[in-house]
């Protein structure tokens, strides 16, 4: 499996976007595997702004915004507000990887409870909900996430996220050498995985002629 890493927040509407329209154009490509990278746009301590309309338009989200969510089956409301702190959300995902659970599942619901049904994610009871469908205990799942078992994962994945990653826009996504940046729309999208597997499967031969040699 070639591995498509994806560096992201709950909290950003680009995110929201851009990884629906990865999902839909992934269908596409069975043999990519994604893998999740944390990146909080609001780590503790910072403040907790509020989600405020524009001032001339009264609207939340730009029009253009709300309508490429649409296309890829996304609802854009008003999110909970203050903007949540994402980092137990993340320790959320953390407990799903490590007993089973469906990652992608879980990240699905937690974007949508924050940005379609105005739920605050920051909530351990609110992500128990979340965690609860996608096939974990999810008392075993309150009980760790209250007790911040999974904080140093945490920071091992923020470490790497704002250190060594060199991501500095989200959402961001890495194959095969390539990268790409945005809620690029799923076309281009589909474009940047096709071209990734081109990448792989040139650097594969590469390899297997420089070892019959």
């Amino acid at each position: 499996m070639m591995k498509l890493h994806v560096y992201f927040d709950y909290t950003c509407p680009f995110c929201y976007l851009g990884i629906g329209q990865l999902t839909a154009a992934a269908k596409a490509f069975p043999e990519i595997e994604i893998v999740w990278h944390p990146f909080e746009l609001l780590p503790r301590p910072m403040a907790r702004p509020e989600h405020k309309p524009d001032p001339e338009t009264g609207e939340l989200w730009a029009p253009a915004l709300v309508a490429e969510a649409a296309k890829v089956g996304l609802a854009l409301r008003r999110p909970f507000s203050p903007a949540p702190y994402t980092d137990k959300a993340f320790q959320g995902m953390h407990f799903v990887a490590a007993h089973g659970g469906d990652v992608q599942a879980y990240n699905k619901r937690v974007f949508r409870a924050h940005f379609d049904r105005g739920r605050d994610i920051g909530d351990p009871d609110v992500l128990t909900d979340i965690a609860s469908d996608v096939g974990v205990d999810a008392y075993a799942f309150n009980g760790l996430m209250k007790e911040g078992r999974y904080s140093d994962a945490q920071q091992k994945a923020l470490r790497h996220a704002y250190f060594e990653s060199g991501v500095e826009e989200l959402p961001t996504y890495k194959l095969a050498g390539l990268r790409i940046s945005g809620a690029v729309g799923q076309e281009t999208m589909e474009k940047f995985l096709s071209d990734g597997l081109k990448n792989e499967q040139k650097s594969e031969t590469a390899k297997a002629e420089s070892g019959s040699e």
